[in-house]
């Protein structure tokens, strides 16, 4: 039943306004017209379009970079196309701060002359220059491109100076350090004298080779001199000193002659009693003397020769302690030294390639498909303009119709009050 009456009162307004009908198209057709007049008058503004394209470096090995990120980071290169710096240099170039333009960094952003995007999955940059000039529209699109060019170039110039000066002050802190570590080198090698000290611990080691072999000689001389020695005391032993020999004096003319004239009127004595040396004995004691000597002998050559060779044997001690600590201390320099050495090269290499390395590291913008000189503009629209506006004419023609129809309803249904005195009847239904 609702539905009934709310579309019969729907009906019956569309009805009403049928009585406007003349007035709704008039007012349509003159809101049309008066759109179309508007966009006629109105400035005409042309799109440039070109696109810069966001390519690899073309020097050193392809990057391993996977291609989604890739893509996630052009947007990255909008601002080098998009800022406010290019706009004021392309603003004082084409003179546009003067009439009859009279812009601005801050104007020719609110006027929306520059859009710049990036074509889903592309590596370009799409720049839009949308200006009442259509020439001037296809300049400023081909300067900007080529001035985000010219500006990605001096950042990778100033990435280069940056990376020199920075591979500058390391190489200099490496030149530094090595020469430190080469006087340090120096100092321990003029300070230890290393060729001295291992010639005199060489020497010092033949010695007491030579030593060592003497004390053995020796100790076997002693041992067999007294050895020799007890033996010829043995032998001494049993040998008697003297031997006592009788002679008879008539064994020897000339004795008998001579003890006749020594005893003169007597008679002369049958024999002679003589006493003689053990020749075998005084040998034999000889040769005992003989080995007591020797013996004393070695035993003065086996103390001064042990007494040398703990001298020995301490000062290559001592060597062998300072030796190896020398050396370690100069192979710690050494390698201090080519450490440092191998820095200085890498670092001089890295110093000589830096740019090559800043270019093999950085991208490269590139614009392409330059723009052209629109011959149609792209606003006002003429015929968008046109259906619009009698679009909205009508609208508020058919909302004042039946707004004016509403007031008369409400006019017209108006409740009249009767009179207190007056009865009113009531039928039941």
């Amino acid at each position: 039943m609702l539905s009934y009456e709310a579309d019969e009162r729907l009906f019956r307004r569309a009805g009403r306004l049928r009585r406007h009908w003349r007035w709704i198209l008039a007012g349509t057709g003159l809101c049309a017209l008066a759109g179309l007049v508007v966009s006629l008058f109105l400035p005409k503004t042309y799109r440039a379009t070109t696109y810069v394209l966001v390519s690899e470096s073309k020097i050193g090995p392809a990057s391993q970079t996977a291609a989604w990120q890739q893509l996630a980071t052009i947007n990255t290169y909008l601002p080098l196309v998009d800022n406010d710096s290019l706009i004021e240099r392309e603003i004082r170039k084409f003179h546009l701060d003067h009439p009859p333009y009279n812009l601005t960094v801050d104007g020719f952003r609110r006027k929306d002359y520059l859009d710049v995007r990036t074509p889903k999955a592309t590596r370009l940059l799409e720049v839009n220059v949308e200006f009442p000039d259509a020439a001037l529209a296809a300049a400023l699109a081909n300067d900007l491109a080529a001035g985000a060019k010219e500006l990605n170039q001096q950042m990778n110039a100033q990435d280069t100076q940056a990376t020199q000066e920075f591979l500058k002050q390391r190489l200099d802190q490496a030149t530094a350090r090595l020469a430190e570590v080469s006087q340090q080198l120096l100092r321990l090698q003029e300070a230890a004298h290393m060729e001295d000290l291992e010639k005199q611990l060489t020497m010092l080691l033949g010695e007491r080779e030579q030593l060592s072999a003497q004390l053995l000689r020796l100790r076997l001389s002693l041992a067999q001199d007294e050895s020799k020695a007890r033996t010829l005391q043995q032998a001494l032993s049993k040998e008697p000193r003297t031997f006592r020999l009788s002679k008879s004096v008539t064994d020897d003319r000339f004795i008998e002659r001579l003890s006749e004239q020594a005893h003169p009127g007597t008679p002369a004595p049958l024999s002679v009693t003589e006493e003689t040396l053990n020749a075998t004995g005084e040998q034999i004691r000889q040769d005992l003397v003989d080995c007591t000597a020797s013996a004393a002998a070695e035993k003065a050559g086996i103390e001064a020769a042990t007494s040398r060779l703990r001298e020995v044997d301490a000062d290559i001690d001592r060597l062998l302690q300072r030796v190896p600590r020398l050396r370690s201390e100069i192979e710690a320099a050494a390698n201090d030294y080519k450490v440092a050495r191998e820095a200085v090269d890498s670092t001089t290499r890295d110093y000589r390639n830096a740019s090559v390395t800043v270019s093999t590291k950085a991208d490269e913008l590139q614009p392409m498909a330059p723009a052209r000189v629109p011959e149609r503009p792209v606003r006002p629209r003429l015929l968008l303009n046109t259906l619009l506006g009698g679009a909205l004419g009508f609208l508020l023609l058919s909302g004042s119709a039946a707004l004016f129809e509403s007031l008369r309803d409400l006019r017209a249904v108006s409740p009249i009050f009767a009179p207190e005195d007056e009865h009113v009847g009531v039928e039941r239904s």
